[in-house]
């Protein structure tokens, strides 16, 4: 593994915990804990004494710590690979990324935790995900790759299902926002029924769950596309399999922010999962697409024989 391997590595796994630590902020009711942005009750140091300022405190450092990884991915881009703008611009783009996540950060701070800002900072974060998971599978294959063959049956189905997962994602985030997350007092069903009326404060958290239940379908459908048809890549087939496991988990786990009145743990094991999955079938995409280029040529032709030529006006000594 490159040295630009293992820090993208590295910048991938403190965003997913940029993420858990952010959702630990917002479900201890923690998001004004620090009330002004960049400081903390005036200080570069929170009151030791005020939990909900440490826990924010917390995350703004998680979030300076991947800026900092961020940054460190970009100056190792241009140095290493600004002859390769497939690895350069995607790092120079992650960056850009942070720093307007950080301006969200700001933003929802002064804006009082408003729900469209919340969401919007949570779909800034999931796309740098992505981007930097991009980064560390891109790099993993050889610059020059076929055009062809990339875009198979089976990776459109994995971006489908990958796309669907993140509109989940942000409509999840809106039930929160909305304050629709009580409106059912029951589950799986809506009022005792699987359409309920779709009344304002309703809506809301029924698309989530019928979307649920056609993003599961998806994912139980590429997991078995990838046992039929793709044994032979089998970072695949476990990316796939593993998606498919973890996925009823979350929608139980959904099932307990109800049952347990959104207790901390629910709403951290739920983005926390939700996030894990996104992660595991944006990895299935890549890896789909760039295997299918590089097995789209043989590795080796077969060279051509030379044509078969005979002097003309000798004559064949036996």
């Amino acid at each position: 593994m490159s040295r630009f391997s293992r820090l993208a590595a590295v910048t991938v796994a403190m965003t997913f915990v940029l993420v858990i630590v952010g959702v630990i902020v917002r479900s201890t009711g923690s998001g004004l804990g620090c009330p002004e942005w960049p400081t903390c009750h005036g200080s570069w140091i929170p009151p030791f004494d005020d939990i909900h300022a440490i826990i924010e405190w917390s995350h703004r450092t998680t979030a300076m710590v991947v800026g900092l990884l961020a940054l460190a991915v970009a100056i190792t881009a241009v140095v290493s690979y600004r002859r390769r703008p497939e690895i350069l611009w995607p790092s120079l783009a992650a960056l850009v990324l942070v720093v307007f996540q950080a301006l969200l950060g700001k933003v929802t701070v002064e804006s009082e935790l408003s729900g469209e800002i919340v969401t919007a900072h949570l779909a800034t974060a999931m796309a740098l995900f992505a981007l930097l998971i991009y980064l560390l599978v891109r790099v993993a294959y050889p610059k020059a790759l076929p055009r062809a063959g990339g875009w198979s049956g089976f990776t459109w189905l994995a971006l489908i299902t990958a796309i669907g997962t993140y509109i989940l994602l942000l409509l999840g985030a809106h039930v929160r926002a909305t304050g629709a997350t009580f409106v059912f007092a029951d589950w799986p069903l809506m009022d005792g029924s699987i359409f309920p009326a779709l009344t304002d404060a309703a809506a809301p958290q029924a698309l989530h769950r019928w979307a649920g239940v056609l993003v599961g379908l998806l994912v139980v459908v590429t997991a078995i596309a990838a046992l039929a048809g793709q044994r032979r890549h089998r970072s695949a087939v476990w990316l796939a399999l593993l998606a498919a496991v973890l996925f009823p988990i979350q929608g139980v786990i959904g099932a307990t922010q109800i049952w347990f009145r959104l207790d901390p743990w629910t709403q951290i094991a739920h983005l926390g999962l939700a996030c894990a999955i996104w992660g595991l079938l944006v990895g299935l995409v890549l890896v789909s697409h760039y295997r299918g280029r590089l097995e789209s040529e043989p590795l080796l032709k077969p060279i051509p024989r030379p044509a078969r030529q005979e002097a003309v006006g000798v004559e064949r000594v036996p």
